[in-house]
């Protein structure tokens, strides 16, 4: 009976045993280049109904997908507000998404997103994981 596992991964092909299911390919998820950032609207407000949600606005003008993880509010009485997107929330290619934080309107004085995407590494371009 000892044998039996000894024996199961003699039955393996190497690269069986070489697989790893958990491996991300050599992918980097990376911050988004001032070539990139240009590609991508980014448009802030609030809507007619309700004064305490600003909503952004993204529009994705890469091929490849790019993912967001935080956003920033300065606010006009110099404090700072944040919220982190768990899970980070993906704009893919080509498309526009909407997140949204508490923020009253009239006190903001300005903000700013946390975005990347994942690349190869070596490679410029944003791929899909």
């Amino acid at each position: 009976m000892r044998r039996m596992p000894f024996i199961f991964l003699m039955c393996l092909s190497l690269p069986a045993l070489a697989w790893n299911p958990f491996s991300n390919g050599g992918l980097v998820d990376v911050p988004l280049s001032k070539t990139e950032l240009q590609k991508i609207k980014l448009n802030a407000g609030w809507a007619k109904d309700d004064t305490q949600t600003l909503i952004f606005e993204l529009n994705n003008g890469l091929k490849g997908p790019i993912q967001c993880a935080a956003a920033n509010v300065e606010l006009t009485d110099g404090r700072t507000v944040g919220k982190v997107f768990v899970p980070k929330f993906a704009i893919p290619g080509n498309a526009t998404r909407n997140a949204s934080m508490p923020v009253v309107k009239g006190t903001m004085k300005s903000y700013a997103l946390t975005c990347s995407c994942f690349k190869v590494k070596g490679q410029d371009e944003c791929v899909k994981p």
